[in-house]
């Protein structure tokens, strides 16, 4: 008799039967044992890295939004202040101050629109709104309604004030922009008051600087939500009511965003920022679609349910040593990194257990901890040894003003009384008392000039970026760090193609340059310096370097503070704040060499 399997039947069963052996081997066992947990692991991570990337970008996007809203409210507000800086100015002449009727009525007509600055002539008007003096074509626009208005919002605050947009009698849509006017006295008699095309303000392009995406669009809005400028203006809407974040926006008097839903319903983040001075409730508005930002990242997390469900069925057997060996530990140092972020930078030292890599990532996350309090602590320190250098700065200047400059104006007023008692009965000695007179003359005259080189660059303003460093190169009295050292000799070289660069950078660079000569004339003991400039095709580079005792150069930044260096910590946070590098080379006894790259800003 057979006892062969039949087959289809008998053959099905055995390969059945040696795959059950094959699954409940030490090898299967190992393998199992060794996958499930990788696979919730990364199960586990992936669903944590969504939702924390979709968190991260919400956050992200929102921030960013409201900055860029920020920054075009400013650009908005500079393109308002540059009108109302014009009629301060007119509003600063001797005739709005004395009153004089004829002589403004003069300034008024020779003014006239500020070679099309405003869309007519100027006005000055009483608090009623009645014409005090105005110039020839003023007419065409005094008799509005939103005159009389502007007028009482200037009179209550005191300060410059613009009228909602409205559309003039010869069709053009304007806004009046009206400023308070002073008699000698400081009481306000009347506003100036002028109107200023829309049109010419180009609002639009003001608002299209801000890069928000292809589907983005940014507006601005008056206090009741109407649509003043968009862009881009073919794909704005033509109207926001109906959307959900508008409330908001509008009542909110500080720069924010909000999570809200478009009139068609699609999900939207709205950011916003007011503009001031008070322009009628003006606001910039941004939104931006939501899927347009994390569109693919919400299509996989609608995955993330059916794989979690998959995940639980097929890790239920290694639950205890996931909770034991995984889970807990990242909660606790999820824990961990909370308390982290409220200030306790302690909350790291106590290991979690688990798994190596966890207890990795702890050790890595103590790390940072640490080096992030020791950052804040140089900051402290920093900032605490700049608030100490300004008041003794005060403090020396005030001093040198009294013993010094008060004293020699007391002496001067001595010396001239004297030659005036003597220009009668002796005039030799009363002009040799003048001649004194003109010492002390220039002696106090060349110590107000150095007080005023100590609190502000004049040379910088009045003979340029080169200029003004060579001066600053220049030996001084009083910048030796001990009475008995010689000054440092400091030589001045630059080279690459000489170019201007916008106030602000030449200022950053200059007090960059200020402060590297400070600590070589009080910290080197060096008998030369050389202060090289080059103007490189990309950045500026400013290398300062000495033949002083050096020191030694700590290895991170947050160093510099806790070890005294305060002046190379303010030239290093001024060059990050224009996105530059500072690089330090010393060592003891060689010298120290200090370079500084600053990118040229972008035109």
């Amino acid at each position: 008799m057979s006892h062969d399997l039949p087959s289809g039947t008998d053959s099905t069963e055995g390969r059945s039967f040696k795959l059950g052996l094959h699954l409940r081997g030490l090898r299967a066992q190992i393998v199992l044992w060794t996958l499930l947990p990788v696979t919730l692991i990364l199960i586990g991570v992936a669903f944590t890295g969504v939702y924390s990337h979709e968190q991260a970008m919400r956050t992200l996007v929102r921030e960013r939004d409201q900055a860029l809203a920020a920054i075009s409210a400013t650009q908005v507000r500079e393109r308002l202040d540059d009108r109302a800086n014009r009629l301060e100015r007119v509003a600063e002449e001797q005739a709005f101050h004395h009153r004089d009727e004829a002589e403004q009525q003069a300034i008024l007509n020779q003014v006239g629109t500020m070679n099309d600055l405003f869309a007519g002539d100027l006005a000055l008007l009483d608090e009623s709104g009645t014409p005090l003096a105005t110039g020839q074509n003023a007419l065409a626009w005094i008799q509005d309604r939103h005159v009389a208005e502007l007028v009482r919002g200037v009179m209550a605050r005191q300060d410059v004030t613009l009228s909602p947009v409205f559309e003039a009698t010869w069709g053009d849509e304007i806004l009046l922009t009206g400023i308070p006017v002073r008699d000698e006295t400081g009481s306000t008699y009347g506003a100036l008051v002028a109107p200023v095309s829309f049109e010419s303000l180009d609002l639009a392009a003001a608002l299209s600087q801000a890069q928000i995406g292809e589907h983005g669009r940014v507006y601005l809005v008056d206090d009741q939500g109407e649509i003043l400028a968009s862009s881009p203006a073919g794909h704005a809407r033509s109207s926001l009511s109906g959307h959900t974040g508008l409330d908001t926006a509008l009542q909110d008097t500080a720069a924010g965003s909000v999570l809200c839903q478009a009139p068609d319903g699609e999900r939207m983040t709205l950011a916003y920022a007011p503009i001031h001075p008070a322009t009628a409730g003006w606001r910039v508005l941004i939104e931006q679609p939501w899927r347009e930002v994390i569109g693919p990242v919400l299509r996989y997390s609608q995955f993330m349910p059916l794989v979690a469900a998959l995940a639980v069925i097929v890790s239920l057997l290694t639950l205890y040593y996931g909770v034991q060996a995984i889970v807990r530990p990242l909660r606790e140092l999820g824990q961990q990194a909370e308390r982290v972020a409220w200030g306790d930078f302690e909350a790291t030292d106590a290991s979690v257990g688990g798994v190596k890599e966890i207890e990795d990532l702890r050790r890595t996350l103590d790390q940072m901890a640490k080096r992030i309090q020791s950052y804040q602590s140089g900051m402290h320190d920093y900032i605490a040894a700049i608030t100490q250098g300004q008041e003794e700065e005060r403090k020396r200047l005030a001093r040198e003003l009294h013993d010094d400059t008060a004293q020699s104006l007391i002496a001067l007023r001595q010396q001239v009384e004297m030659a005036q008692k003597l220009l009668d009965s002796d005039p030799q000695r009363a002009a040799a008392r003048l001649v004194d007179v003109q010492a002390l003359l220039i002696e106090t005259l060349e110590s107000v000039r150095r007080f005023s080189r100590d609190l502000r660059p004049i040379y910088l303003e009045d003979l340029g970026f080169l200029p003004a460093l060579e001066m600053l190169a220049r030996p001084r009295e009083g910048t030796r760090a001990s009475s008995d050292q010689p000054p440092t000799e400091i030589h001045f070289q630059t080279s690459g193609i000489v170019r201007r660069l916008p106030p602000e950078f030449e200022l950053a660079a200059y007090r960059i340059v200020q402060e590297a000569i400070n600590n070589v004339n009080q910290h080197a003991r060096a008998s030369q310096a050389w202060v090289h400039v080059r103007f490189e095709p990309e950045h500026l580079s400013l290398t300062i370097q000495d033949d002083g005792q050096g020191f030694a150069v700590p290895d991170r930044p947050d160093e510099l503070a806790r070890q005294g260096h305060f002046g190379l910590m303010g030239i290093r946070e001024r060059a990050l704040l224009y996105g530059g590098q500072l690089t330090l080379r010393s060592a003891p006894g060689e010298g120290t060499e200090v370079q500084v790259q600053l990118p040229y800003p972008n035109p």
